[in-house]
């Protein structure tokens, strides 16, 4: 049975009849995209010499890593190691710890596996634009437009699952599309979905909008079997977690999946995306206006790109419902905007076609320049550490250090007593009394120093935030009474035992 796409016809067509774009078009997308690798690769060692990108949630996802170096594969929500509590899927926390395993550093462990993921995302997104029908050049420098977006430069420097799922994701559209093409088994792309599942659990966009593609194509029983291998590959993760972790699994995602949210969360979602894109991802908006403009179009709303554009869309949205919700959540409609992008203008019209390339052009050296501001630093939670220098300035005494990023205490050799500032204080408003321990051990100073990255606890405001955002109601209370600030360190405040 032929498959219906019109829109990769069209591009097919476009490459079978050479259609080429005016050579000062694309000289300029090319000048772009080499601006762009080398900006990327100037921060990229900053941030990575600086520790910039380790804020408190790459500090959990570190943790758990280090955890499972010592056999503890999601700690329960409160137990003999202290509190857990997480939101994270099991596979990039996994491979660093196999990495830590081998002998590398911990930091270093996890720089390279985000190198390695945002690697495989941008030659996936190749691969992927040129199934599609786009030319070499164009498939190459729309997959370093990418790079433009800064949600994907913190995927690159700042530890967390989104650049791996993302990569896996867009392989697993990439062996959907050649199955489709060659009729061959749909399994492989099954398993990268399931990877992309297991690395990050909203990571099903991907998978949703290539049954629809293989469905309005004509070939529904692959697309059945796609969505059968896959939800087996769902099962065997699910059991294989619930398993490793005795069950604990089920009590934890129970009690920390929904984040918190609420009825007018919920309803405020789009609104939050729009505002979380315009504050840390600008260069964001204007690709996915351009791309929802592709949309107008009934073909390309059909094609693989427009679907995948409007699953991730709406999966996103449904997640920005949730109050934790950060920036690194918008790296997949970047992802999902550059490639309806590139496959417009790779079947556009010569004239068209030049227009569209110098709007890529343009794009591209916006999203570098934008990132030239934000060369060394981002926000209080993305800036240098001196994560070291506060080790030593705490001492090298034998009690555990309490740390609102727990990637100091992993880096002092300790395994963190709590996992996620944020989740205690989300849990302890429906589990009575789980927070009272922590503060026992503050009030009996079991603590040997407790290290603060959000400010002074003195400043005008810090008792809402911690009330609200980190650790609880009651702890500055208690910290203020059994422990006295010692030293600043860059945005690092420590507190030692008041004697």
């Amino acid at each position: 049975m032929h498959m219906v796409n019109t829109a990769t016809s069209a591009a097919g067509a476009a490459q079978d009849s050479p259609v080429h774009s005016g050579r000062g078009a694309r000289f300029a997308l090319s000048v772009a995209a080499a601006l762009l690798v080398t900006i990327t690769i100037v921060r990229t060692e900053i941030w990575w010499k600086s520790d910039a990108g380790i804020s408190f949630a790459s500090g959990v996802m570190i943790t758990m890593a280090a955890d499972l170096t010592k056999a503890t594969f999601y700690r329960p929500l409160f137990g003999p190691v202290g509190y857990g509590g997480t939101r994270y899927f099991p596979l990039y926390f996994s491979l660093q710890a196999l990495l830590i395993k081998l002998g590398m550093p911990v930091l270093a462990s996890a720089y390279l596996l985000s190198a390695a993921a945002i690697v495989l995302l941008l030659w996936g997104t190749f691969r992927l634009l040129r199934e599609l029908g786009a030319e070499r050049w164009l498939a190459a420098s729309a997959a370093v437009m990418l790079l433009a977006s800064s949600s994907v430069q913190m995927a690159l420097t700042t530890p967390q699952a989104d650049g791996l799922a993302a990569a896996l994701n867009i392989w697993g559209l990439v062996i959907a599309a050649r199955s489709a093409q060659n009729r061959r088994s749909i399994f492989p792309a099954a398993l990268l979905f399931t990877l992309a599942w297991s690395a990050k659990v909203t990571t099903v966009f991907g998978l949703a909008a290539a049954i629809v593609w293989l469905t309005l194509a004509g070939h529904k029983r692959l697309a059945w079997r796609l969505a059968l291998q896959t939800a087996y590959g769902y099962a065997v993760v699910a059991a294989l977690m619930m398993l490793a972790s005795r069950g604990r699994v089920l009590e934890i995602f129970r009690a920390c999946v929904s984040g918190g949210t609420n009825l007018q969360f919920l309803i405020a979602a789009p609104v939050r995306m729009e505002s979380m894109a315009l504050y840390t991802d600008p260069i964001l908006l204007p690709v996915a206006g351009l791309a929802l403009l592709g949309l107008l179009s009934w073909n390309r709303l059909r094609g693989l790109p427009g679907l995948l554009l409007i699953t991730t869309l709406a999966i996103t949205i449904f997640i920005f419902g949730s109050p934790g919700t950060a920036q690194n959540h918008l790296l997949d409609v970047q992802v999902a905007a550059v490639i309806l992008l590139a496959t417009w203008v790779a079947a556009a019209a010569p004239l068209r076609k030049q227009l569209g390339v110098c709007a890529l052009a343009l794009l591209t050296l916006a999203g570098g320049f934008l990132l030239v501001r934000h060369l060394r630093t981002w926000s209080r939670w993305y800036h240098p550490h001196q994560f070291q220098q506060v080790i030593a300035a705490v001492g090298a005494g034998h009690r555990p250090i309490l740390a609102e990023n727990p990637i100091i205490p992993v880096l002092a050799g300790q395994q963190p007593y709590v996992l996620d500032p944020w989740m205690v204080q989300l849990l302890r408003t429906h589990l009575p009394g789980f927070q009272q321990p922590l503060l026992e051990r503050l009030r009996r100073q079991e603590f040997g120093a407790v290290v603060l990255t959000t400010g002074a606890i003195s400043e005008k405001g810090a008792q809402e935030w911690f009330d609200n955002n980190s650790f609880g109601p009651g702890f500055v209370e208690a910290l203020q009474e059994h422990y006295t600030l010692s030293q600043v360190i860059a945005r690092d405040w420590i507190y030692l035992p008041k004697p």
